[in-house]
Parts: C-alpha cells; sequence; structure tokens
C-alpha cells in the first residue's frame, strides 16, 4: 500500500465517519422539527381556544359596561339630590347656629339689664319692709 492510497483511504474513512454524524444531526434535527409542528399545532389550537373565549369574555365585559353606565344614568340625579339635600342640612346648620348667636348676645345684654331690675325692685321692696316695720314699732311705742 503506497502512501497515496493509505491518505485515500483515510479521506475515504473521515468522509464515512462525516456523513454518519451528519446522519445522525439530521435525524436528530428532524425529529426535532416534528415536535416543533406538533409543539405548533397544539399551540394553535390553544390560542384558537383562547381567542375565542377572549372574545366571549370581551363580548361580556362590553355588556356589563353597558349596563353600569344605564344604572350610572339612572343613580345621577339621585346623587344630586343628595348634594342638594346635604347643602340645604348645611345652610340649616349655618342659620341655627346665627340664631344661637344672636339669642346668646342678646341674653348676655339681657343678662345684665335683668340683674339690675331685679336688684332695684329687691332693694325697694326691702326698703318698703323696713319702713313697714318701723312705722309698727313706733306706733306700738306710741300706744
Amino acid at each position: 500500500m503506497t502512501i497515496g492510497e493509505l491518505a485515500g483511504l483515510i479521506a475515504a474513512i473521515a468522509f464515512v465517519i462525516l456523513v454518519i454524524f451528519a446522519c445522525i444531526s439530521l435525524s436528530q434535527v428532524s425529529k426535532m422539527l416534528k415536535e416543533t409542528n406538533e409543539s405548533v399545532k397544539v399551540l394553535s389550537s390553544d390560542v384558537d381556544t383562547l381567542s375565542k373565549e377572549t372574545e366571549k369574555l370581551l363580548g361580556n365585559t362590553n355588556s356589563l359596561l353597558e349596563d353600569l353606565n344605564k344604572k350610572s344614568i339612572e343613580l345621577d340625579p339621585a346623587v344630586k339630590a343628595v348634594a342638594d339635600v346635604g347643602q340645604s342640612v348645611s345652610n340649616v346648620n349655618e342659620a341655627v347656629n346665627n340664631f344661637v348667636e344672636r339669642h346668646e348676645e342678646r341674653q348676655s345684654r339681657f343678662s345684665g339689664f335683668t340683674k339690675f331690675v331685679t336688684q332695684a325692685v329687691v332693694m325697694g321692696a326691702w326698703r318698703k319692709l323696713r319702713q313697714h316695720r318701723q312705722a309698727k314699732k313706733a306706733k306700738e311705742m306710741d300706744e
């Protein structure tokens, strides 16, 4: 065997090994592509199911929003009425506070006057009582 034949034999063996590894790699790639295709099919069907469910969910959400909008429109006058009642209560409260303040002010003004009049009446009654007693004593002494 010559060197050329030996080199050819080595090259042929290397080529056979290369072809074997290429076949193994291609077989694995083919298997992986089949699994990928199956996964894509499963994902496609899942996405279709999911899109149908999402469509139903969006339909339900839209109907709920419409119902909520209708109820909100119906409640609007009631909320406005409650706000008006709140304002009225606030106005009444303010008026009552003003009345109480004025009443207390008048009462404090008349309090001094009432005290003075009461003292004058009591003093006058006391003087009359003393005069009456003195007159009675004087009359008893004269007798």
